[in-house]
This record gives structure tokens, sequence and C-alpha cells, in this order.
């Protein structure tokens, strides 16, 4: 699985990324199926332009035939990206109902 990090008018330290990447890393469970070369996930962190003391994130995440988008609001990057993953197992665990045959 590869992924990218990228703060849009902000300085990411190493830290930052890392926790994101550890936070983006928890949707492995989920995308057992696919095969890694396959998954693409892109997590742009930028301040809110409402309230720059808050970080929005959006975490957008390429699979073979589908595309899903999450987005984060918190006042740390690592729970506004906490909360975009949260937003992305949901809707990977709707799409895995949707493609389960009915019994």
């Amino acid at each position: 699985m590869g992924y990218q990090i990228v703060g849009i008018d902000m300085e990411l330290t190493e830290q930052v990324k890392r926790q994101v990447a550890e936070k983006v890393g928890k949707l492995d469970k989920f995308l057992t199926h696919i095969p890694e070369e396959a998954v693409f996930i892109r997590v742009a962190l930028s301040h809110d332009q409402r309230n720059p003391r808050w970080t929005d994130a959006l975490v957008d995440l390429a699979l073979p035939g589908n595309q899903m988008v999450a987005r984060g609001e918190a006042s740390t990057p690592e729970h506004a990206v906490h909360l975009a993953v949260l937003e992305l197992e949901r809707q990977l665990n709707e799409l895995k109902q949707r493609e389960r045959p009915y019994i």
C-alpha cells in the first residue's frame, strides 16, 4: 500500500508524518482482499480557514474500480486523521456488505 502525506500551507514534522502513517496503516486490516500494490492513500492536512487553530484532514483512498474520500476536523493533525480513518473504515465496511452475496 502506497501513501502520500501532504501539508497544505503548513509544515509537517517527522513525528506528525509518522503518527499519520500509523493511523493510515490501520486500514490494512480492511484491505486484505485487495493486492497491496493496487491501493494508494493520499492524506492532505491543512489549517481550517474558519478557525486557524484547527486542522482539516482529507484522506483519499484509491482502490481498483473505487475511490473513497473522508474528511476529519480536529485540534491536532493526528486526531483529524483519526476521525477521517474512522469514516473510511465505515465506508469500507459498507462496501464489503454490498459486495457480500445475499443468502
